[in-house]
């Protein structure tokens, strides 16, 4: 059959030429300057990639360094496990809500535990207060027997937050299903938890010493259950970039597996037990090309460690960010939560959380909790994402972007090994000083309005009502779990007796048979906890919280004197001459909490004057076009002056030089345009009327 060509009669045009009409299509202005974009990453994209731009042919996916993932069959043969939180306190809560969830579509258990139980203590012990803030309290064996009560634990994958108790947890989920074989992952980083909260209930290397008992009885007898994490959410919400969470990442990893190796375990032992935990944000396609690059160099360091093929493979847990997640208009967080695990399926994760849109302002509830699930089952029942391995691949862009972070991450990575390690670089301050600076630019983004976060620094809607908040019911629920924690502990001399590694772990499993408690077991282990490890931590925050506060103090100014702070439009012409700047203007001062009183226009700068005068506004903006704005301003910033003479006449607009003296000398204080700070602007007017 004779091979054709179609439309071979048609040019085919070159990256010049296409340049070439784009140039002509921006009239004069610098293309670098319009057509070029910056990322938080340092890496500038293109407007347009060609083939060239992909580098080398990705290697297929399971093969390779795995950046098209770590299984042949992707989402086809097995597809990304369904993870959620579950905000209960007690077990009996967090059984009833597991099943719930298992009979509706998640196929993952997520057991974040509690502060307390993190830092090994029970719940009765110094502040029984806080028994159950931040997870569910575990005291003894039976406490996690009730918590899965019912659950098939070898059908499901098993995720476990419990920070420096992971072993005792461990010991009594092992001892309570005795004989079963768990998937998932215990995700133990006591590194993150240090840059986290500036400090460790106990030295690093006792951290280490516990990660070694459960990392040499996982090998051993749980070969698909992790003991070792690497959780990156604490360097995300603090305002990384993509590369600096990738690369403290690896710095984590690295440190954890020298640890191991140290203590004799051996490479292809200890790489398949490592978990990674990487946040997903909302810069779409940076999300999937980290998730790819992760793969990519990840099987690079195990291979410098001289790790198999399969030692290799990275698994990645994954989870929408707090960073971008705002108070106001939260029910937007569901948009971003559904486009973040859009990125997560496409860069080929292992399992995904996608958090409940109202997490930061109260305790989940059903509805929410429902909604979040149910986003990934419709992107994997209803959107067909497990029909395609790795639908990204091969795309000019996604590949370029997944190179260029790999090779910035590798080399972020080399830095921090260069301070002496992921330790050293957090003693020092390096880390965290990068990522400020990081964060600081980030910064400037948000406040000047470049990058947009709907509902809070763009679009605000000051008629919405907050979300409800539920009883707070803490304080009982803390005394119930101190109770209980008294009745079932026993109290056993536990000790290790000088046993280590795997031996170690089935002294623990022993001893919370006999009833031993966390408390119980981690005391047992070492008796460091005076002797904490203390770092600088870091800036954890939400990207706009500041914008947040702006609008919050607005409120509280206008509930003590009956009216928000107030912002009038000069307004002059016919709506087609004023409106453009009117609502720029508007959006502008209405994510600071300002009531803006915008008038339909005003003919004449006296009538204008009056209008001011009567609205009991401090600052006034005229609002018109360059055109009209020679002849307007100086009578209609006389005219409002001497209308309200402690007033604050301002233009909306950048001044035409030419006119800007005479401006002034009519009365204007200064102007306001696309290139203002706003929350500069808006922190500085609600300081000089009080409102903060």
């Amino acid at each position: 059959m004779k091979q054709e060509k179609l439309f071979e009669e048609f040019h085919v045009p070159t990256y010049d030429e296409w340049k070439k009409e784009a140039e002509a299509l921006l009239k004069g202005a610098p293309f670098d300057k319009k057509m070029l974009t910056k990322t938080p990453e340092g890496i500038v994209l293109q407007p347009i990639y060609n083939q060239a731009d992909a580098a080398a042919e990705p290697s297929l996916p399971g093969s390779g360094n795995y950046v098209r993932g770590i299984s042949a069959g992707g989402y086809k043969a097995r597809p990304w496990a369904i993870s959620q939180e579950m905000y209960a306190s007690t077990s009996e809560e967090f059984n009833a809500k597991i099943l719930d969830a298992l009979n509706k579509g998640q196929t993952s258990v997520e057991l974040v535990l509690d502060e307390k139980t993190k830092a090994g203590l029970d719940a009765d012990a110094e502040s029984p207060s806080k028994a159950g803030c931040g997870g569910l309290s575990v005291g003894v064996k039976a406490d996690i027997e009730a918590a899965l009560k019912g659950v098939e634990v070898e059908c499901v994958e098993l995720n476990v937050f419990a920070g420096l108790a992971t072993p005792a947890v461990a010991a009594m989920l092992y001892s309570a299903f005795e004989g079963k074989k768990f998937s998932g992952g215990f995700y133990f980083d006591p590194v993150s938890d240090l840059a986290r909260n500036g400090e460790l209930p106990a030295t690093i290397d006792c951290a280490l010493n516990r990660m070694h008992y459960l990392a040499s009885y996982n090998a051993k007898n749980q070969p698909k259950m992790g003991a070792i994490g690497v959780n990156t959410l604490a360097y995300s919400e603090s305002g990384a970039s993509a590369v600096e969470e990738l690369g403290a990442a690896f710095a984590t990893a690295v440190f954890y597996i020298r640890a191991m190796l140290e203590r004799g375990m051996q490479i292809d032992e200890v790489a398949p037990l490592v978990r990674f935990r990487l946040s997903l944000g909302s810069t779409f396609f940076t999300e999937i090309a980290k998730i790819r690059a992760a793969r990519a160099v990840w099987s690079k360091i195990v291979e410098e460690f001289g790790g198999n093929a399969e030692s290799r493979k990275m698994r990645i847990s994954a989870r929408t960010t707090k960073f971008n997640k705002t108070i106001f208009d939260p029910y937007v967080n569901m948009l971003r939560g559904t486009t973040e695990a859009f990125s997560g399926i496409i860069g080929g994760v292992e399992s995904m959380t996608v958090a409940p849109f109202d997490e930061i302002a109260r305790r989940p509830d059903d509805f929410s909790m429902r909604i979040a699930r149910n986003t990934q089952i419709v992107l994997q029942q209803e959107c067909n994402l497990c029909d395609v391995v790795d639908p990204a691949g091969g795309s000019y862009f996604v590949e370029n972007l997944t190179n260029q972070i790999a090779e910035k991450a590798w080399a972020f990575f080399a830095e921090i090994e260069a301070q002496g390690g992921i330790l050293k670089a957090l003693e020092s301050g390096f880390l965290q000083g990068k990522i400020a600076e990081t964060s600081a630019g980030r910064k400037k983004l948000y406040d000047s309005r470049r990058s947009v976060v709907v509902g809070t620094n763009s679009y605000a809607n000051l008629l919405e009502k907050p979300l409800e908040k539920p009883e707070c019911k803490c304080a009982q629920t803390a005394q119930k779990l101190s109770e209980k924690v008294k009745a079932s502990r026993k109290e056993t001399d536990f000790s290790l007796g000088g046993k280590g590694g795997a031996d170690a772990m089935l002294a623990i499993i022993e001893a919370v048979k006999s009833g031993a408690s966390v408390q119980g077991v981690c005391k047992g282990i070492c008796s460091c906890n005076s002797a904490k490890t203390a770092v600088a931590s870091l800036n954890i925050h939400r990207a706009v919280e500041h914008f947040e506060a702006l609008r919050n103090a607005s409120a509280a100014f206008k509930a003590k004197n009956g009216s928000a702070p107030k912002i009038f439009l000069a307004t002059m012409g016919p709506l087609v001459q004023h409106k453009a700047r009117a609502d720029f203007i508007r959006g502008f001062f209405e994510v600071g909490g300002f009531d803006v009183i915008y008038p339909k226009g005003f003919s004449s700068p006296e009538d204008a004057a009056k209008a001011f005068a009567e609205s009991g506004a401090k600052y006034a903006v005229i609002c018109s076009t360059d055109a009209t704005y020679p002849e307007l301003v100086p009578a209609v910033a006389r005219a409002l002056k001497g209308a309200n003479p402690g007033g604050v006449v301002l233009l909306a607009g950048v001044p035409d030089p030419q006119f800007e003296a005479s401006y002034k000398e009519a009365g204007m204080d200064g102007s306001i345009s696309i290139k203002s700070n706003n929350y500069e602007t808006l922190k500085a007017f609600l300081a000089e009327l009080g409102v903060i």
